[in-house]
């Protein structure tokens, strides 16, 4: 049934400030990005593939079991995994059906999982977030998952999304440094945003600082300040961000 917005005008006219254009189909598609040999072929980076599920949810129940008891606990259960993310074996089905993309390192010889970055699309919204990378503890700090971060990045440049977000956990400074370092702009820390496990029986709620980025033509359909309606506090939280986001 198609939807009839005769009738319907928006609370506020805005985009003044901005160029809009007509509403559309949107699509996101995942790459099918070629595995990259590492260290003449001792390490490969590559999609998920389904002789890996077993190995990739290991490695998450190890390198980040604080996602148990979250929305995202799926990655710890293999059983899950074909339902969600998208598999290199079935690509020309997933690619545009699955909502997660997983990508991995693996260390060929014994077909270990020792790294993993997910992303998450947000189809209507031209959006991919990128989610979580996880290190097996053993493997962490040696420089491997660089060119893990490399791949991903090109997954999420050839999906044609226009508006890129991720979060990280304030418990984990080093991903916010690769942010700030990598040309990520803040948004803020959003205090209690997931449910987190501490170990044993216990749970928390973590906070999330979190990041966007725009690409391709993104920015000029974005409202400018001049044109939002912002309580006093916020206003000064904005000015606060865009010095810190070099947009004053």
């Amino acid at each position: 049934m198609s939807v009839s917005m005769e009738k319907s005008r928006p609370y506020r006219k805005m985009a003044s400030s901005c160029r809009t254009r007509p509403v559309r189909p949107k699509r996101i598609v995942w790459p099918k990005v070629q595995p990259v040999e590492l260290e003449g072929g001792k390490y490969r980076v590559t999609l998920l593939r389904r002789d890996l599920i077993e190995s990739a949810a290991r490695l998450w129940r190890l390198g980040y079991p604080e996602l148990y008891g979250s929305p995202h606990e799926f990655l710890l259960d293999p059983d899950q995994y074909e339902r969600w993310v998208a598999l290199w074996d079935r690509w020309d089905e997933d690619a545009s059906s699955k909502v997660y993309c997983m990508a991995v390192l693996e260390k060929v010889e014994t077909g270990t999982v020792l790294s993993g970055s997910v992303l998450t699309k947000f189809e209507r919204n031209l959006q991919v977030e990128f989610s979580f990378v996880a290190t097996l503890p053993g493997f962490r700090r040696k420089g491997l998952s660089r060119e893990l971060r490399c791949f991903v990045r090109k997954i999420a440049a050839g999906t044609g999304a226009e508006y890129f977000t991720t979060f990280c956990e304030t418990w984990h400074d080093i991903t916010q440094k690769w942010c700030l370092k990598g040309g990520w702009k803040l948004a803020g820390i959003f205090p209690g945003n997931f449910v987190r496990w501490n170990g044993d029986n216990e749970e928390y709620r973590g906070c999330t600082v979190h990041f966007y980025r725009f690409t391709r033509d993104a920015l000029d359909y974005v409202t400018r300040p001049e044109e939002w309606h912002l309580a006093p506090e916020v206003k000064k939280l904005w000015e606060v961000l865009a010095e810190i986001n070099g947009e004053l």
